[in-house]
C-alpha cells in the first residue's frame, strides 16, 4: 500500500498486490467458515444416529442388593436415586446402590406417590399416611375412612381420596398435620371417584369419575381448586367434562399448566389452572392395555390386532398431545416404565428398553423372575428387583 502526500493531507492508494492478497484472505475465510458449517453439521448427524441407533449388547452388575423381596416391592427413579418401598418399609438408595436412608413400618397394600422433596406411601383401603421428605424425616396420619388414593404436592400437601358408607370424602392435609379441606361426594351427585391427581403446588385437583345414569353410563373428568378461583365455587369445583364413548380410569397433571386423562380408547388433554379447557382428543385404534405418564410423556400400549405381524404397539405422546414414537413389538409384558426419554417394557424374564426414536436400545432374558426395574439418577443405569434381592445394573 503506497502513501501519497498532497497538500497537508495523506492519501493511502491500495495496489494491485495489496487488492490480491484481501481477495484470497477473504476467500479463505469463506472456506474455513463453510468447512466449519459442514463439520458442525456431520457432528450433528454422527450425534443424532449415535442417539438413534446406539445398542448396548451387555448388562453389568454394580451392586447387588440382598434381602428378600416381596411381590409387592415397588421402586421408582426419585432425585438422584431410587426408592424402594413394600408393607414393611422404605428406603432409598443412591445411583451405586448404597442405602441413603431407610424407614420401617407396616402399611398393608402400600401405594405411593412423589412430588418434589415429598413421598407419600398409604395403605390401599386401610387408614394410615405415611409422609416422607428427602432426608427421610416420617410423618404418621390416620384417617377415618378406608383410604382409595393418595397424591401428595411439592410442599407437602397430602391428598386422600376416602370412601365411606354414605358417598366419598376428598380430603387435603397439611403436611399429614392439619386437615384444611373436606368435600363429600356422592354417586348420585358426582358418580363414583376412580383416580384423582394433585398439582404440585397443591392448588388444584383433578377427579375422574364414572357416573351412572339409569341404563347408560359416561365419564366425567372434575376439576377442583383450591385458591381464590375456587373460594367461591360450590364444593370449590370449577369446571366439569363428560365423556360418553369412553370410561376414564386415570388422570396425570403433567406439570401445572396441562392435564392428560387416559381412557380405555383415547386421550383427552387438558389446560388446567383457572379455567380450565379440553385442548386435544386423541382416538386410539384399539384399547389400552397399559399406560406410564410422567411430567412430559404419555406412553401408551395397545393390542395391534390385524394391523401387522407384532402382537403389541407402543406409542409415546408428549404433553401437547404430539406422536413421538410409534413402535411394535410382540415380547411379553407386566410393567411399562418411562425413564429419561426412553420406554421400558418389563416381563417376568425378560426386558427390552426403547428410545423415543423407537430404537430398541437393550433387550435382555434373565434367568431368575424380576419383580421390576426402575430407572435411578444416572443415564443407563437401573434397578432390578428379584425375588430373592436387588441389583444395580448399567448397560454397556
Amino acid at each position: 500500500m503506497e502513501q501519497k502526500t498532497r497538500s497537508g493531507f495523506s492519501l493511502y492508494v491500495n495496489n494491485s498486490e495489496d487488492v490480491q492478497y484481501a481477495i484470497i484472505l477473504r476467500e479463505k475465510k469463506k472456506r474455513y467458515r463453510q468447512i466449519l458449517i459442514i463439520i458442525l453439521a456431520l457432528v450433528l448427524v454422527l450425534t443424532f444416529l449415535a442417539y438413534r441407533y446406539r445398542t448396548y449388547r451387555k448388562m453389568s452388575s454394580v451392586k447387588k442388593i440382598s434381602t428378600e423381596m416381596s411381590d409387592s416391592v415397588q421402586s421408582f427413579a426419585y432425585k438422584n436415586g431410587t426408592i424402594c418401598y413394600d408393607e414393611d418399609g422404605i428406603s432409598m438408595l443412591d445411583s451405586k446402590g448404597n442405602t441413603e436412608w431407610s424407614k420401617t413400618f407396616s402399611v398393608r397394600s402400600p401405594i405411593s406417590s412423589y412430588c418434589g422433596d415429598y413421598i407419600v406411601v398409604a395403605s390401599k383401603n386401610g387408614n394410615d399416611v405415611k409422609l416422607l421428605d428427602q432426608d427421610g424425616n416420617m410423618k404418621n396420619l390416620s384417617v377415618s375412612y378406608p383410604i382409595l388414593d393418595v397424591e401428595v404436592a411439592e410442599q407437602g400437601v397430602v391428598a386422600l381420596l376416602l370412601q365411606s358408607d354414605q358417598g366419598n370424602y376428598i380430603e387435603l392435609y397439611e403436611a399429614a398435620d392439619e386437615k384444611l379441606v373436606s368435600i363429600k361426594t356422592t354417586p348420585t351427585q358426582n358418580g363414583y371417584p376412580v383416580d384423582i391427581d394433585l398439582s404440585s403446588d397443591g392448588e388444584d385437583l383433578a377427579v375422574s369419575y364414572l357416573v351412572v345414569d339409569g341404563i347408560e353410563t359416561k365419564s366425567r373428568v372434575a376439576f377442583y381448586n383450591f385458591g381464590t378461583e375456587g373460594k367461591e365455587k360450590q364444593d370449590r369445583l370449577i369446571a366439569g367434562f363428560d365423556f360418553k364413548d369412553t370410561v376414564i380410569p386415570k388422570v396425570n397433571y403433567l406439570g401445572d399448566s396441562r392435564l392428560c386423562a387416559v381412557g380405555d380408547n383415547k386421550l383427552v388433554l387438558f389446560k388446567t389452572g383457572r379455567r380450565p379447557s379440553k385442548k386435544k382428543e386423541i382416538d386410539l385404534s384399539e384399547s389400552i392395555q397399559s399406560i406410564a405418564v410422567n411430567e412430559n410423556y404419555i406412553a401408551a400400549i395397545m393390542e395391534n390386532k390385524g394391523k401387522s405381524e407384532e402382537q403389541y404397539e407402543a406409542k409415546v405422546f408428549n404433553k401437547s398431545g404430539r406422536e413421538i414414537m410409534s413402535h411394535g413389538f410382540s415380547s411379553d409384558f407386566t410393567k411399562v416404565a418411562l425413564g429419561d426419554k426412553e420406554l421400558l417394557l418389563i416381563g417376568s424374564y425378560h426386558c427390552s428398553i426403547f428410545n423415543f426414536a423407537g430404537h430398541e436400545m437393550f433387550q435382555h432374558d434373565f434367568d431368575k423372575r424380576i419383580l421390576g426395574i426402575s430407572p435411578t439418577g444416572k443415564a443407563r443405569r437401573y434397578l432390578v428387583s428379584y425375588e430373592d434381592g436387588m441389583e444395580i445394573v448399567s448397560l454397556r
